[in-house]
């Protein structure tokens, strides 16, 4: 990413990893006037932040967090909306720092992910039709969310087999029930 005359700016690479894309799609982007760009003295593309972002949005592409808004973005999926709730509001005091979206079945939170991926997943793992353990399977073997971050929370005691499986795919678990200080302890670790 470049800055000139105050906005961000991405070379074709970056614009293309941001999209999912070859480097070599987004100049045929560029070349057919599909996104704007301007070039350098030295003849590179460069895609500003003002004209990328619209593109994404318009082809429907998960837009970082980082290039549209500063703020860290977290999702919160629990089927029980009280808690859900709890949790929601328990991260008010960081509004200006955090974004805070809520989903109470699996499918919703694909699909809000699918829309912007968050910076952080907080999820319970027991909910009905799909659990937290495929929703976790789902989001690692996609390479656009294999890198999300993910706290995982139960009030169950849990197997060994799953137990292992959060140790390696999870970057937190937290036992119900938890204090509100340490789910706040663990988002200042984990953002």
């Amino acid at each position: 990413m470049t800055e000139q005359f105050g906005e961000r700016a991405f070379s074709t690479f970056q614009a293309a990893r941001l999209c999912g894309v070859f480097h070599t799609t987004v100049i045929n982007w560029v070349n057919k006037g599909k996104l704007k760009a301007r070039l350098t003295p030295g003849g590179h593309r460069r895609i500003p932040l003002s004209a990328l972002v619209p593109f994404m949005k318009e082809h429907e592409m998960p837009i970082p967090s980082d290039i549209e808004d500063e703020r860290r973005h977290l999702l919160v999926l629990d089927d029980e909306p009280m808690l859900a709730r709890l949790i929601e509001s328990g991260v008010a005091g960081r509004k200006d720092r955090c974004a805070v979206r809520v989903a109470d079945n699996p499918v919703e939170a694909l699909v809000l992910i699918g829309q912007r991926v968050p910076d952080l997943l907080i999820m319970d793992l027991m909910m009905p039709v799909m659990d937290g353990f495929q929703v976790c399977r789902i989001l690692k073997s996609s390479p656009a969310t294999r890198d999300m971050r993910i706290v995982a929370m139960s009030g169950r005691k849990l197997p060994a087999a799953q137990q292992d499986f959060l140790d390696k795919n999870v970057d937190e678990f937290l036992a119900k029930p938890f204090t509100m200080t340490a789910l706040n302890a663990t988002l200042d670790r984990l953002l």
